[in-house]
């Protein structure tokens, strides 16, 4: 595997770790946006599935190693693995790229409890026993996203998070529930943004007047800038669009970074404003391979 590129804020190295490529459903990943607007980007297969990314920024500085999220990990079953088209993921292999190993991660920090964010702080030995995939890593979840994944009543909710004690099972020691906005370190901050979750968060690195911003599932491909282009997912879309659109005109102003979780072509971009519609600018381009 080619060594994943990475970006510089400050004292921070940014690298663009991912768990590979699956597939979901379009119409699930652009709501009401008809299927002709964005088929042009994300074209479908015979299965109405677009191509997406796992993408799962590290934030390196000293000693510190904070992953964002952790994609789908090798968790599925054989079944899982052909709907979604993901295998064993490829989170390792960027690791080992640049000289680590999942030890050397000192946290993981998880936007929300979707499989797709959470599966891979577990991974499944051979002998089919799940473990902690980053053993000496604090976890860090959104104390209310913890309270509904494991004892909402919604049906909605319990199928969306039916995962979650398989993946918390074997980190069940090293979970901090944080409420509401946290500094994680002296530049390193979490805050809630709900919209695709109640409590969604995203991670942002500020540092001498550059920031980072990884905004997760507000905003997960490059399509989804637009106010309207929102996921069938979302609990409150109306909420996800008044979030993104505080953070975009914040990231267009002040020339931030901005990572999409799930696109499939991009990494990272600077957001700019042209013409009065948000467009991308200088981008981190992610690795084409099937």
């Amino acid at each position: 595997m080619e060594r994943p590129p990475e970006i510089r804020i400050g004292s921070h190295r940014i690298v663009f770790l991912t768990d590979g490529y699956w597939r979901n459903d379009g119409g699930c990943m652009f709501g009401v946006v008809p299927r002709e607007l964005w088929k042009r980007s994300h074209p479908p297969d015979d299965r109405n599935r677009i191509r997406l990314n796992l993408t799962c920024p590290l934030i390196v500085r000293g000693s510190d190693a904070i992953l964002i999220d952790t994609g789908i990990g090798n968790r599925l079953d054989d079944r899982e693995r052909e709907i979604f088209d993901h295998g064993e993921g490829w989170m390792l292999n960027g690791l080992r790229a640049i000289g680590m190993e999942p030890g050397d991660i000192t946290a993981v920090v998880l936007s929300h409890l979707h499989f797709d964010h959470c599966g891979g702080i577990v991974r499944r030995r051979e002998s089919g026993r799940l473990e902690a995939a980053f053993p000496r890593a604090r976890l860090f979840i959104q104390k209310g996203e913890l309270e509904i994944a494991r004892s909402s009543s919604n049906e909605r909710l319990r199928a969306a998070y039916r995962h979650v004690e398989e993946c918390l099972g074997p980190n069940a020691n090293s979970i901090e529930a944080i409420e509401g906005a946290a500094r994680l370190t002296s530049s390193v901050v979490a805050e809630v943004t709900g919209g695709h979750t109640r409590d969604h968060q995203v991670i942002l690195v500020h540092e001498n007047g550059e920031c980072f911003a990884h905004l997760a599932d507000i905003v997960p491909t490059r399509s989804h800038m637009s106010g309207p282009w929102n996921q069938a997912y979302d609990l409150d879309a109306m909420t996800t669009m008044e979030r993104k659109a505080a953070y975009l005109a914040e990231a267009v102003r002040e020339r931030w970074w901005v990572s999409f979780a799930h696109d499939d072509a991009i990494f990272a971009a600077r957001i700019v404003l042209d013409c009065g519609k948000l467009r991308i600018g200088e981008t981190i381009v992610a690795e084409q391979k099937n």
